[in-house]
């Protein structure tokens, strides 16, 4: 699949026209304007933060922040894994429209994608970008828009920058990549677990009875926690024919909670700045997580491998600024889609959010929520949550690969190397069925499973294939909207190299042909 698709195309050229960004003067910004701060997270999920869910005392800054917001409640991100979610935070648009659903090339954002920053330069402000991580540098485009662009912890430090904030128009985004693996311990942290229980999620997890009878649960939290957890060792413990035990699970579930109690830490740091500044009440804050973090609930840990609840329900926070209070759509009332971020700050600074876009939070919205997974190990993943009901819906576009839990963890350095096949030849398998087969429609009928969410968290499997078959075909309607058809990946690439012109010939002699003049 290329980075840039027909079908995304003409997504874009929606946005475009809706936005009237191209080639045009500024809109003219809301009355008065002022800072605009969005600062993201990687794996923070609803339920580890105070005040949503979390126990007391894990994460005091952002439950200071929540009680001072305007929204602070739980959203529902638009993938488990960061390459598709954070590309749908800076576009507004769902993982399929814009294209950026797997690594490698596939993972840049597309030059005529119109990005937040993009926006907001058109809209008369100054922009700012703090990055970290792999995937969301400017090898990837994600510069693209920003007057300046620098990776947290070099260069400019993004503290001093909201220090420093006048009260003039200046968007400013800082990715802090925590609480994602690795899970440091940091001693200092290790009060704030309040006696070793485990994540809301993974308590209340009634598949997990033996959590109950961990011996290790009631004894001083930090007395037996690793230095620190790595991404293969939450790799490792997912193993799909050896479950966790108890006490694994509740030393990786505390490990986790110190990584968001220090995400925690760096994020009120930031906010100290800002108030600093003098511009705190002038300033649009929206704090939230790209995606959410799996802790053994259904026999994984971390992110990116499924649909489910914990690695889906992130939190979000926004304060409206002083120049902007109009009235956000209440919290409790639907399911709220990470995806209306973008048209949020979009609509707050004064510029109009084209229809391809999910809608803002100054609006209502159709219910359901869609999420988007692609490329798993024989299937696509999608799930529309709708009120407490989820559907998770599988298109197969070939067999699952047995050995490929093995491949992948010999391929991250792990000792189990007794696979076959490499995970590259795996790999290269999986891709060719899914650059063959469309995306949604699959090989064959979808399989459907139909999940109940808690009222505090985690999820049941139900039995009602009537509200099934009614989700499926609003998940379907909702995936194809924007979308002239499905085709194949490897069929999009064709028609996009179709439209695409000839470069133009570099001579007189090449503009000739072969044949001469």
């Amino acid at each position: 699949m290329q980075p840039r698709t027909a079908a995304a195309a003409v997504t874009a050229a929606a946005v475009i026209a809706g936005l009237g960004l191209a080639g045009c003067a500024p809109r003219r910004p809301a009355a008065g304007g002022g800072p605009v701060v969005l600062i993201t997270l990687e794996a923070l999920r609803a339920d580890a933060v105070t005040g949503l869910g979390g126990e007391p005392g894990l994460t005091p800054n952002l439950a200071a922040l929540a009680r001072e917001a305007d929204w602070a409640g739980r959203a529902i991100a638009p993938s488990s894994w960061g390459v598709p979610a954070m590309a749908t935070l800076f576009t507004g648009l769902s993982p399929w429209q814009h294209h950026a659903v797997l690594d490698g090339d596939n993972a840049h954002l597309a030059q005529d994608l119109i990005t937040l920053p993009k926006a907001f330069k058109a809209l008369g402000y100054r922009t700012a970008g703090f990055s970290s991580g792999h995937w969301y540098t400017a090898g990837y485009a994600y510069d693209r828009g920003f007057d300046t662009f620098d990776e947290v912890g070099k260069n400019r430090d993004a503290a001093e920058v909201l220090a420093a904030l006048g009260d003039g128009r200046q968007l400013v985004w800082i990715h802090v990549p925590e609480p994602q693996a690795p899970y440091r311990r940091r001693n200092w942290l290790v009060p704030r677990l309040g006696g070793g229980r485990p994540a809301a999620g993974a308590a209340r997890d009634p598949r997990d009875p033996g959590a109950a009878r961990d011996p290790g649960a009631a004894r001083d939290p930090g007395a037996d926690l690793p230095q620190s957890v790595e991404a293969l060792d939450l790799l490792a413990a997912s193993n799909p024919d050896v479950p966790p035990t108890p006490a694994l699970r509740r030393r990786i579930t505390a490990m986790y909670r110190l990584n968001v109690a220090w995400a925690d830490e760096r994020i009120g740091r930031l906010l100290d700045a800002l108030r600093a500044s003098g511009q705190w009440d002038r300033s649009l804050v929206v704090v939230t997580s790209a995606f959410g973090e799996e802790l053994g609930e259904h026999g994984a840990f971390g992110h990116g491998a499924d649909l489910e609840r914990e690695a889906l329900e992130v939190p979000l926070i926004v304060k409206l600024p002083s120049w902007c209070r109009r009235p956000l759509v209440p919290p409790g009332r639907q399911r709220i889609a990470l995806a209306r971020v973008w048209a949020t700050l979009v609509e707050a600074a004064g510029g109009e959010a084209p229809p391809a876009t999910a809608p803002s939070l100054f609006r209502d919205a159709p219910g359901g929520v869609l999420s988007e997974l692609y490329l798993g190990n024989g299937a696509n993943l999608y799930s529309l949550v709708e009120g407490d009901d989820q559907l998770l819906w599988q298109a197969r576009f070939g067999p699952p690969q047995p050995g490929l839990y093995r491949a992948s963890l010999a391929g991250q350095g792990g000792t189990d190397r007794g696979t076959p096949d490499t995970l590259g030849v795996i790999a290269a398998r999986l891709f060719d069925g899914f650059e063959a087969t469309p995306p949604l429609a699959g090989l064959g009928p979808p399989g459907l499973t139909l999940a109940r969410w808690g009222a505090g968290g985690g999820s049941r499997r139900i039995a009602d294939p009537r509200r099934a078959a009614a989700l499926a075909g609003e998940l379907a309607v909702r995936w194809r909207a924007f979308l002239p058809e499905e085709l194949t990946p490897e069929e999009e690439d064709r028609e996009w190299l179709d439209q695409t012109p000839p470069p133009e010939p570099s001579t007189p002699e090449a503009a000739a042909g072969p044949g001469g003049p």
